[in-house]
């Protein structure tokens, strides 16, 4: 399963097959950076000057990850990593997730039309065990009693996107959540992220904190 199809399903609950509106907004962004982590860890992007570039346009059979990688290879100058997950955080990357991972027998599509006109979108967990097994290598990832083994990238780029979009409280039983995130924070903070991942995957990391927390300041100063 693809690095922006696991933090989707984490984000899923189990039964309305809806994101909580908690963190709708951070998952949009966190979206968006999983999709760019997972196009460089396919070396198909790299970061030259801070700036994202596409490096290998061979097209990757995934619908979303193509549009990503058509999208910012027709920008007609390089953009930094923030910009990218800014722009991606707006547009339907979430629905397009949505709909591989319903294609994958993984979520069911319960899309229904209010009043003849508006969609309402849900895609309740049908596969309960596959969001189980991935629960349970997050939760061992979390709490391993060493970093120094989380020698897998994805896991590791996965925990600080969980981090960043606050889906902590969703995964971890109330006695659990203080020392989650305090581990998660550990895992942000070591030279682990560094060395299991590439400088660009570091940037758009990065960018999806910053766009993060650019939104809760205009939200906060908004209300």
């Amino acid at each position: 399963m693809l690095l922006p199809e696991r933090l989707l399903l984490l984000g899923t609950r189990r039964e309305k097959g809806t994101i909580p509106m908690s963190v709708a907004n951070r998952m949009a962004y966190g979206l968006a950076g999983a999709t760019l982590m997972e196009l460089a860890f396919r070396e198909k992007l790299d970061i030259s000057k801070k700036q994202l570039r596409v490096v290998d346009s061979e097209p990757t059979g995934i619908s979303y990850l193509d549009d990503t990688l058509i999208e910012i290879n027709r920008s007609k100058k390089p953009r930094k990593a923030k910009y990218w997950v800014q722009k991606l955080g707006r547009k339907r990357l979430q629905l397009q997730v949505y709909e591989r991972l319903a294609e994958e027998g993984v979520v069911r599509d319960e899309t229904q039309q209010f009043l003849g006109i508006f969609p309402i979108r849900r895609y309740p967990v049908e596969q309960s065990v596959v969001l189980d097994e991935l629960m349970s290598e997050v939760r061992e990832a979390t709490f391993t009693d060493n970093l120094e083994q989380l020698e897998d990238s994805r896991i590791v780029s996965l925990l600080g996107l969980i981090s960043v979009c606050e889906l902590r409280k969703f995964l971890f039983n109330s006695d659990k959540q203080k020392e989650a995130k305090k581990r998660l924070k550990a895992v942000m903070e070591s030279d682990v992220l560094a060395r299991s991942v590439s400088e660009a995957v570091q940037a758009v990391e990065t960018a999806v904190m910053a766009a993060v927390a650019g939104a809760a300041v205009a939200s906060s100063s908004s209300s």
